[in-house]
């Protein structure tokens, strides 16, 4: 997200240490937590138990996604993006003092579940932090910084959804191998595009080290695989997105080879559209999601175009 404000001359705003958790990513996090939570159960509708699971997860990755921002201040300055940290909206003492009183306030409510349900959100509290934080910093290492997201989100984030309402199994594993295919390929997908900005931040990318023709025949195979793995399970809640999103993925790998360069919008649009589609299938498995994500969609319009002047979220996702 660009921007062409300035922070001279305006004052705090409460609602700024809201939207510095960056909801619009939360979504897929949200998403991913509610498709477990009815693999486990076999049926949707909100309990008292998802409703707290979707608190404790949004404090973990608001409060991951504020360390990503105070990682990238110097970057996203440049960049002129997520500028609520690097144009001083929010100072960043403050924002570390969120970061971690979220954190401790979702350790402090998983205590309400079973000690693997804490495990798992320590796991991913670790993944998160270990994704941005030097010198391990996973996102600007290739192939980790797939596997990182595959796992953080195609499993400990479905793993937590089930532990909500089952006991751990090994077979969970296998459960959600589709997932994590199908999150991998879009991952590798959104590293191509950022190829020149990470070079520019000296971030060394699946993309930047596979090269973009690689990186497209990896990113479709996975999805392929993701297809077949979901078609042996009968799991159509990743089979539809899988499979309606794999002719993009061998496009884009076709005429990357064929042009010998990136076509960057379909690129977008081929890692958008499992997540608008995933999106689309949680709200039928949960009809009062689709109302909550309106919610969310609206008071994010509201916020940016009258604290910024910013039209933003757009149709396009930008």
């Amino acid at each position: 997200m660009e921007h062409s404000v300035k922070s001279q001359g305006l004052t705090p705003s409460i609602f700024d240490y809201f939207f510095i958790l960056r909801p619009l990513i939360l979504i897929p996090c949200w998403n991913f937590l509610l498709i477990g939570s009815y693999l486990a159960q076999g049926k949707g509708g909100f309990t008292v138990e998802i409703i707290l699971g979707l608190i404790i997860y949004t404090f973990i990755m608001g409060g991951v996604y504020i360390l990503n921002q105070i990682m990238d201040i110097e970057t996203d300055r440049i960049n002129k993006k997520l500028f609520l940290l690097s144009e001083g909206y929010i100072p960043v003492k403050y924002a570390y003092i969120e970061m971690v009183v979220l954190w401790i306030l979702a350790i402090l409510l998983s205590l309400k579940f079973s000690v693997i349900f804490l495990i798992f959100i320590g796991i991913s509290l670790v993944i998160g932090v270990f994704y941005s934080l030097p010198p391990i910093k996973l996102k600007g290492k290739p192939i980790l910084d797939t596997v990182s997201n595959g796992i953080g989100y195609g499993v400990i984030n479905f793993s937590i959804g089930w532990l909500l309402f089952r006991s751990f199994e090994w077979s969970m594993f296998y459960r959600f191998l589709p997932y994590f295919l199908s999150i991998s390929a879009v991952f590798i997908n959104t590293t191509i595009v950022d190829i020149e900005g990470d070079r520019r931040a000296k971030e060394f990318t699946t993309a930047i080290f596979l090269g973009e023709n690689i990186a497209y025949i990896i990113s479709a195979i996975l999805m392929i695989g993701a297809i077949i793995v979901a078609f042996a399970l009968k799991d159509f809640i990743c089979l539809i997105p899988a499979a309606v999103s794999l002719p993009l993925f061998i496009y884009v790998a076709v005429y990357s080879f064929v042009k010998n360069r990136v076509h960057r919008k379909l690129t977008i649009a081929s890692f958008r559209l499992p997540g608008l589609l995933f999106t689309l299938i949680t709200a039928l498995l949960y009809p009062l999601y689709f109302l909550c994500l309106i919610v969310v969609l609206i008071g994010m319009r509201i916020y940016y175009k009258k604290r910024f002047g910013l039209s933003y979220p757009t149709l396009a996702g930008g």
